[in-house]
C-alpha cells in the first residue's frame, strides 16, 4: 500500500523474489521449500495481481547438482505449477537446457512432483538414489562401458523463426 498509495510506484513495476530453496537435502526443514514457494507465489499473486513474481530455478535443486537430467526434471515439474498454477512470472534458469514437462519419463514426472510436493517420506531418498545410479551410468558412459545416449533434438536448437512457430 505504501509503495504504490503513497509514493505511486506503479504497481506494475514491483517484482517479488520470494528466494527458492533446495529441498531433497535429506534435512526434514528443507522438505517443503518447494510447495512453499509455489504456495507464496499463489498469495502473492492474489494478494498484489499487477506485480511480478520471479525466482532463480538452479537453487531448487542444488543438491542433485552434477546430475543434469534429475535438476531439470525437477526444475520442469516445478516451473509448471509455479507459473501455470500460481502466476509466477519470471523463472531465472538456463533455457537451453530445459525439459518439456510433457517430455518427462512418467517415473521421473511421479518422483520429481512427489519431491517438489513433498508427497511421500520417502520422497528424497527416493531421488537421492536415482542420483546415484545415473551419476553411474554417466561415468560408466564416460569410460565407454555403455552405449552413448543419443541427444534428440530439441526445439530450442531451431532458428528463431521455427521457435517462435513452435512457442506460438
Amino acid at each position: 500500500d505504501i509503495l504504490v498509495n503513497e509514493v505511486n510506484f506503479p504497481p506494475e513495476d514491483i517484482v517479488f523474489d520470494p528466494n527458492v530453496l533446495t529441498i531433497g537435502t535429506g534435512m526434514e526443514e528443507h522438505a517443503n521449500y518447494g510447495v512453499d514457494f509455489i504456495n507464496a507465489t499463489k498469495t502473492i499473486r492474489e494478494q498484489c495481481p499487477y506485480a511480478k513474481i520471479s525466482g532463480g530455478i538452479s537453487n531448487l535443486s542444488f543438491g542433485f547438482r552434477g546430475v543434469m537430467k534429475i535438476r531439470e526434471s525437477i526444475h520442469s515439474v516445478f516451473l509448471h505449477h509455479a507459473i501455470l498454477e500460481s502466476g509466477m512470472d519470471v523463472g531465472i534458469v538456463n533455457a537451453h537446457e530445459m525439459i518439456h514437462l510433457d517430455d518427462l519419463e512418467p517415473d521421473m514426472k511421479v518422483l520429481c512432483e512427489n519431491l517438489v510436493f513433498n508427497k511421500t517420506e520417502d520422497a528424497t531418498d527416493v531421488m537421492l538414489e536415482l542420483t546415484k545410479k545415473e551419476k553411474a551410468a554417466m561415468e560408466a558412459r564416460k569410460n565407454g562401458g555403455a552405449a552413448v545416449e543419443v541427444k534428440k533434438t530439441s526445439w530450442r536448437d531451431l532458428e528463431v523463426k521455427a521457435r517462435l512457430e513452435h512457442a506460438l
